[in-house]
């Protein structure tokens, strides 16, 4: 019952968000906006680039996940499987500054071309540089994915293809193709739909008009234009887009993990083999080199000391302040969320009520459906008719920055809650066990080291978040990523930089302290890699 009260909550949330940008909009002109030329372009555009950082993503992370799978012991493989975390704990304008430091017009690649006696390229602003973060963000991710799927064949797998003698290319065909063409429709669908929505990326190198989606345009219209028609009309449209693909993608779907896991110990007859080995180090060395330099870049920066003259302003302060406010509190809010949604989707699993199941997932990734932006403005001006909406701002970042993180929280726990609901279910059944006994004693052991790692993902979301803050953001109420965009716009960079490093040493530190506090010895062994 409390996980379909959530559900239902989540929705009636929603519906308000859009009835109260409705209503303020008066006159709602789709068909018109949609035939306006510049309309459609900004569709083109969205569609174009998401569908390129999907492809790019997913493709280049089948080497690499098949790299690391088949260099189960090599030094500094447990950092790259670290790395994998990237996407989901570095905040989004630290990566944005280490990427402009490294391909900017002043970067290290083109002081490189430049030492090398060639022209210098101006090629970071626009659809390269979006496909250069995107794939900077999503690669790690859909890696973790495609790595922990092809860690789960067994040893008995391995010992055949030994016996039968199969080549590496017969190895891929047999074994490790069809588990990977399982995951790439679940992974692509939720790369699409991050790349589909990114704000902050677009907003720092889309470079211009001709390089502005959906969910900038709505940004624009809202906080620059106050055009309310426009933005609805524009939500209304990337609702309906981003809908289409989440029922192509995700219903019906197996649940992948996101828990990164560690190497179990399989021999491959394919790891003594010298082509794939030598393809293997290529793969790692580039994607490490690829993953590291912006953050390099970004350390670089800090050995400025005019930088650090930040920390003697107050305003760094109490970004701090608000960033850890916020980060904790909507982190606790969308585990909570996520623990609820998630064993409503198994109950309803359960019940064979595989279409009541799916509308709840849905529910559970309107984050992704719904740009944040269209919920903050909707919020604000529902609440408004009530109450001094103003006075909200911290309560409606905190609950924008939960609902954000609930689709991973789900993802990762709706795997490992499934497992344990069917092993241990009848037995409760028997035993007389149900509710909070059921879950203390039984559920709670197994489901401690997923429910921390879900809890670490939503704290450094929030921690990082740079689109609902930018909608709110005021002199009183700013966190360290709306301190660093201001920092860039007003080219103080290494001060940007020192800010920048900070943000990460501290989303960090909340998530590995999280993932710690989780990792205590429990009773009983969960029986699935999370």
């Amino acid at each position: 019952m409390i996980g379909l009260a959530t559900v239902l909550g989540i929705l009636l949330l929603v519906l308000c968000a859009i009835g109260g940008l409705v209503v303020e909009a008066g006159q709602l002109a789709l068909l018109a906006e949609l035939n306006k030329p510049i309309t459609r372009s900004i569709i083109r555009f969205t569609l174009w680039q998401a569908a390129l950082s999907t492809l790019l993503s997913v493709a280049l992370a089948i080497p690499l996940a098949r790299a690391l799978a088949r260099r189960g012991r090599f030094l500094g493989r447990r950092l790259i499987i670290r790395l994998s975390s990237i996407s989901l704990i570095i905040p989004t304008m630290v990566a944005v500054l280490g990427i402009v430091a490294v391909h900017g017009r002043n970067g290290w690649i083109n002081q490189l071309l430049s030492a090398l006696g060639l022209a210098r390229r101006d090629y970071l602003y626009g659809l390269v540089g979006i496909l250069i973060a995107h794939v900077f963000f999503n690669l790690p991710l859909a890696t973790r994915i495609f790595l922990n799927g092809l860690l789960a064949l067994p040893q008995h797998s391995w010992n055949l293809a030994r016996l039968y003698g199969m080549k590496p290319r017969h190895i891929f065909r047999h074994l490790e193709w069809p588990l990977l063409r399982g995951l790439i429709a679940g992974t692509a669908g939720m790369v699409f739909l991050l790349c589909f929505t990114s704000f902050a990326i677009v907003l720092t190198l889309g470079g211009g008009p001709k390089s502005t989606t959906l969910e900038v345009a709505i940004y624009q219209a809202i906080r620059f234009d106050f055009n309310l028609s426009k933005a609805v009309a524009l939500s209304l449209i990337q609702i309906g887009i981003c809908t289409t693909l989440a029922l192509v993608f995700f219903a019906g779907g197996a649940p992948f993990p996101l828990r990164a896991g560690d190497y179990p110990g399989i021999h491959r007859p394919d790891s003594g083999a010298r082509l794939p080995l030598l393809t293997d180090c290529v793969v790692i060395v580039v994607a490490s080199v690829f993953l590291i330099s912006p953050l390099a870049a970004v350390l670089m920066k800090t050995l400025s000391p005019g930088g650090w003259s930040i920390l003697a302003e107050v305003d760094f302060w109490y970004a701090v302040c608000w960033t850890l406010l916020i980060a904790l509190a909507a982190g606790l809010l969308s585990c909570l969320l996520a623990l609820a949604v998630s064993n409503s989707i198994v109950t309803l699993r359960r019940a064979r009520l595989a279409v009541w199941a799916v509308g709840a997932e849905i529910v559970g990734l309107l984050t992704l459906l719904v740009p944040p932006i269209t919920l903050g403005a909707g919020l604000f001006l529902f609440f408004r008719h009530f109450t001094d909406a103003l006075s909200l701002g911290p309560l409606l970042v905190i609950a924008l920055n939960a609902l954000l993180a609930l689709a991973f929280g789900i993802r990762i726990l709706v795997p490992v809650l499934q497992v344990q609901r069917n092993r241990y279910d009848p037995l409760c059944a028997s035993l007389g066990i149900s509710g909070f006994h059921q879950w203390r004693h039984i559920l709670w052991p197994t489901l401690r080291q997923p429910i921390a790692y879900a809890l670490a993902i939503a704290t450094t979301l929030s921690a990082g978040d740079m689109g609902v803050i930018a909608l709110f953001g005021t002199a009183d109420l700013h966190t360290l990523p709306l301190l660093m965009y201001r920092l860039i716009g007003n080219y103080r960079l290494e001060q940007a930089a020192v800010v920048a490093v900070l943000l990460c040493a501290l989303c960090f530190a909340l998530f590995w302290a999280i993932e710690w506090l989780g990792a205590a010895k429990t009773t009983r062994p969960a029986t699935t890699d999370q």
